[in-house]
Protein backbone atom coordinates (compact mmCIF):
# COMPACT_ATOMS: atom_id res chain seq x y z
CA UNK A 1 0.00 0.00 0.00
CA UNK A 2 1.42 3.41 -0.90
CA UNK A 3 0.91 6.98 0.19
CA UNK A 4 -1.73 6.46 2.87
CA UNK A 5 -0.06 6.91 6.20
CA UNK A 6 3.04 5.56 7.91
CA UNK A 7 3.71 2.03 8.98
CA UNK A 8 3.15 1.07 12.58
CA UNK A 9 -0.39 0.75 13.89
CA UNK A 10 -1.96 2.15 10.74
CA UNK A 11 0.07 -0.16 8.55
CA UNK A 12 -0.86 -3.16 10.67
CA UNK A 13 -4.55 -2.28 10.42
CA UNK A 14 -4.32 -1.91 6.65
CA UNK A 15 -2.55 -5.27 6.38
CA UNK A 16 -5.31 -6.90 8.45
CA UNK A 17 -7.95 -5.44 6.16
CA UNK A 18 -6.12 -6.70 3.06
CA UNK A 19 -5.71 -10.18 4.55
CA UNK A 20 -9.43 -10.42 5.37
CA UNK A 21 -10.45 -9.07 1.96
CA UNK A 22 -8.10 -11.52 0.25
CA UNK A 23 -9.76 -14.48 1.96
CA UNK A 24 -13.27 -13.16 1.41
CA UNK A 25 -12.82 -12.34 -2.28
CA UNK A 26 -11.31 -15.78 -2.89
CA UNK A 27 -13.93 -17.79 -0.98
CA UNK A 28 -17.16 -15.75 -1.12
CA UNK A 29 -16.50 -13.83 -4.30
CA UNK A 30 -16.08 -10.13 -4.96
CA UNK A 31 -19.81 -9.38 -5.30
CA UNK A 32 -20.68 -11.07 -1.99
CA UNK A 33 -18.00 -9.19 -0.06
CA UNK A 34 -18.83 -5.77 1.37
CA UNK A 35 -16.47 -3.20 2.86
CA UNK A 36 -18.49 -3.38 6.07
CA UNK A 37 -18.13 -7.16 6.33
CA UNK A 38 -14.39 -6.86 5.74
CA UNK A 39 -14.10 -4.24 8.46
CA UNK A 40 -16.13 -6.34 10.89
CA UNK A 41 -14.04 -9.44 10.33
CA UNK A 42 -10.81 -7.45 10.55
CA UNK A 43 -11.98 -5.85 13.80
CA UNK A 44 -11.60 -2.26 12.59
CA UNK A 45 -13.92 0.68 12.13
CA UNK A 46 -15.56 0.66 8.66
CA UNK A 47 -14.33 4.20 8.17
CA UNK A 48 -10.75 2.93 8.14
CA UNK A 49 -11.46 0.75 5.12
CA UNK A 50 -12.73 3.79 3.24
CA UNK A 51 -9.79 5.86 4.47
CA UNK A 52 -7.14 3.43 3.29
CA UNK A 53 -8.74 2.14 0.09
CA UNK A 54 -11.46 4.68 -0.83
CA UNK A 55 -13.62 2.16 -2.68
CA UNK A 56 -14.17 -1.57 -3.07
CA UNK A 57 -12.26 -1.43 -6.34
CA UNK A 58 -9.38 0.21 -4.50
CA UNK A 59 -9.36 -2.65 -2.02
CA UNK A 60 -9.47 -5.16 -4.88
CA UNK A 61 -6.43 -3.48 -6.44
CA UNK A 62 -4.49 -4.07 -3.23
CA UNK A 63 -5.65 -7.69 -2.98
CA UNK A 64 -4.49 -8.32 -6.56
CA UNK A 65 -0.94 -7.14 -5.87
CA UNK A 66 1.45 -10.11 -6.10
CA UNK A 67 4.02 -10.81 -3.37
CA UNK A 68 6.99 -8.45 -3.45
CA UNK A 69 9.29 -11.34 -4.33
CA UNK A 70 7.27 -12.35 -7.39
CA UNK A 71 8.53 -9.91 -9.99
CA UNK A 72 12.09 -10.09 -8.68
CA UNK A 73 12.11 -13.89 -8.81
CA UNK A 74 10.91 -14.03 -12.41
CA UNK A 75 13.31 -11.27 -13.47
CA UNK A 76 16.26 -13.00 -11.79
CA UNK A 77 15.45 -16.26 -13.57
CA UNK A 78 15.27 -14.42 -16.88
CA UNK A 79 18.83 -13.16 -16.39
CA UNK A 80 20.31 -16.65 -16.08
CA UNK A 81 22.42 -18.00 -18.96
CA UNK A 82 20.22 -19.48 -21.64
CA UNK A 83 21.32 -23.06 -21.00
CA UNK A 84 20.16 -22.80 -17.36
CA UNK A 85 17.17 -20.54 -17.79
CA UNK A 86 14.52 -23.26 -18.12
CA UNK A 87 15.56 -24.72 -14.78
CA UNK A 88 15.63 -21.24 -13.25
CA UNK A 89 12.07 -20.41 -14.33
CA UNK A 90 10.64 -23.61 -12.89
CA UNK A 91 12.63 -23.23 -9.69
CA UNK A 92 11.47 -19.64 -9.25
CA UNK A 93 7.82 -20.66 -9.59
CA UNK A 94 8.21 -23.55 -7.16
CA UNK A 95 10.03 -21.41 -4.59
CA UNK A 96 7.18 -18.89 -4.60
CA UNK A 97 4.48 -21.53 -4.28
CA UNK A 98 6.30 -23.62 -1.68
CA UNK A 99 6.46 -20.56 0.58
CA UNK A 100 3.19 -20.47 2.60
CA UNK A 101 2.96 -16.68 2.73
CA UNK A 102 3.48 -15.98 -0.97
CA UNK A 103 1.41 -19.05 -1.91
CA UNK A 104 -1.58 -17.74 0.04
CA UNK A 105 -1.41 -14.43 -1.80
CA UNK A 106 -0.98 -16.03 -5.22
CA UNK A 107 -3.79 -18.52 -4.59
CA UNK A 108 -6.13 -15.70 -3.59
CA UNK A 109 -5.28 -13.73 -6.72
CA UNK A 110 -6.07 -16.69 -8.98
CA UNK A 111 -9.32 -17.60 -7.20
CA UNK A 112 -10.49 -13.99 -7.13
CA UNK A 113 -9.76 -13.56 -10.84
CA UNK A 114 -11.77 -16.70 -11.57
CA UNK A 115 -14.87 -15.07 -10.10
CA UNK A 116 -14.60 -11.40 -11.02
CA UNK A 117 -14.05 -9.83 -14.45
CA UNK A 118 -12.30 -6.75 -13.04
CA UNK A 119 -9.87 -8.96 -11.13
CA UNK A 120 -9.25 -11.10 -14.21
CA UNK A 121 -8.43 -8.02 -16.24
CA UNK A 122 -5.98 -6.90 -13.56
CA UNK A 123 -4.40 -10.37 -13.46
CA UNK A 124 -3.91 -10.31 -17.22
CA UNK A 125 -2.20 -6.94 -16.94
CA UNK A 126 0.10 -8.11 -14.15
CA UNK A 127 0.88 -11.32 -15.98
CA UNK A 128 1.82 -9.43 -19.11
CA UNK A 129 3.96 -6.91 -17.22
CA UNK A 130 5.68 -9.20 -14.73
CA UNK A 131 5.81 -12.58 -16.44
CA UNK A 132 5.59 -12.41 -20.22
CA UNK A 133 7.90 -9.39 -20.46
CA UNK A 134 10.54 -11.06 -18.29
CA UNK A 135 10.24 -14.50 -19.86
CA UNK A 136 10.64 -13.07 -23.37
CA UNK A 137 13.79 -11.18 -22.34
CA UNK A 138 16.56 -11.68 -24.94
CA UNK A 139 14.50 -14.10 -27.03
CA UNK A 140 14.38 -13.59 -30.82
CA UNK A 141 12.13 -10.67 -31.72
CA UNK A 142 10.00 -12.68 -34.14
CA UNK A 143 9.45 -15.54 -31.69
CA UNK A 144 9.44 -14.04 -28.22
CA UNK A 145 5.67 -13.74 -27.82
CA UNK A 146 5.01 -17.35 -28.81
CA UNK A 147 7.91 -18.76 -26.80
CA UNK A 148 6.93 -16.80 -23.69
CA UNK A 149 3.33 -17.96 -24.04
CA UNK A 150 4.37 -21.61 -24.35
CA UNK A 151 6.58 -21.36 -21.27
CA UNK A 152 3.88 -19.63 -19.26
CA UNK A 153 1.28 -22.19 -20.28
CA UNK A 154 3.47 -25.02 -19.02
CA UNK A 155 4.29 -23.37 -15.69
CA UNK A 156 0.74 -22.14 -15.07
CA UNK A 157 -0.55 -25.65 -15.78
CA UNK A 158 1.88 -27.07 -13.25
CA UNK A 159 0.83 -24.49 -10.66
CA UNK A 160 -2.88 -25.11 -11.16
CA UNK A 161 -2.59 -28.89 -10.89
CA UNK A 162 -0.10 -28.92 -8.03
CA UNK A 163 -1.24 -26.02 -5.83
CA UNK A 164 -4.78 -24.94 -6.77
CA UNK A 165 -6.63 -28.11 -7.80
CA UNK A 166 -4.13 -30.47 -6.13
CA UNK A 167 -4.90 -33.33 -8.50
CA UNK A 168 -2.74 -36.03 -10.04
CA UNK A 169 0.74 -37.18 -9.16
CA UNK A 170 2.17 -33.69 -9.76
CA UNK A 171 0.50 -32.56 -6.52
CA UNK A 172 2.56 -34.88 -4.33
CA UNK A 173 5.93 -35.06 -6.05
CA UNK A 174 8.90 -33.43 -4.32
CA UNK A 175 9.63 -29.98 -5.72
CA UNK A 176 13.02 -31.14 -6.96
CA UNK A 177 11.37 -33.88 -9.03
CA UNK A 178 8.93 -31.37 -10.53
CA UNK A 179 11.87 -29.23 -11.59
CA UNK A 180 13.69 -32.19 -13.14
CA UNK A 181 10.59 -33.20 -15.10
CA UNK A 182 9.40 -29.81 -16.34
CA UNK A 183 12.61 -27.82 -16.81
CA UNK A 184 13.63 -29.65 -20.00
CA UNK A 185 10.31 -28.74 -21.61
CA UNK A 186 10.74 -25.10 -20.62
CA UNK A 187 14.28 -25.18 -22.00
CA UNK A 188 12.93 -26.64 -25.24
CA UNK A 189 10.46 -23.76 -25.56
CA UNK A 190 13.23 -21.27 -24.83
CA UNK A 191 15.96 -22.41 -27.16
CA UNK A 192 15.04 -25.18 -29.58
CA UNK A 193 13.89 -24.40 -33.12
CA UNK A 194 10.17 -23.89 -33.54
CA UNK A 195 8.29 -26.00 -36.08
CA UNK A 196 8.69 -24.55 -39.58
CA UNK A 197 4.97 -24.97 -40.19
CA UNK A 198 4.21 -22.04 -37.87
CA UNK A 199 3.11 -18.91 -39.68
CA UNK A 200 4.87 -15.61 -39.22
CA UNK A 201 1.78 -14.28 -37.43
CA UNK A 202 2.03 -16.90 -34.68
CA UNK A 203 5.72 -16.17 -34.16
CA UNK A 204 5.55 -12.39 -34.06
CA UNK A 205 4.83 -10.28 -30.97
CA UNK A 206 1.16 -9.53 -30.36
Amino acid sequence: MTGRGPRGERGVQADKIIAVARRSFATRGYAATSLRSVAQEAGVDPGLVNYYFRTKIGLLEEVMQPPEAFGAAVAAAAEQPMDRRGHAFVQAALNLWEDPVSAETLRSIILTAAQEAVALQRLRQLFSELVLAAVSHSLPDTERNLRASLISTQIVGMVMNRYIWQIGAIATLPASSVTDLIAPTIQHYLADPLPPSLSDDSRSPG
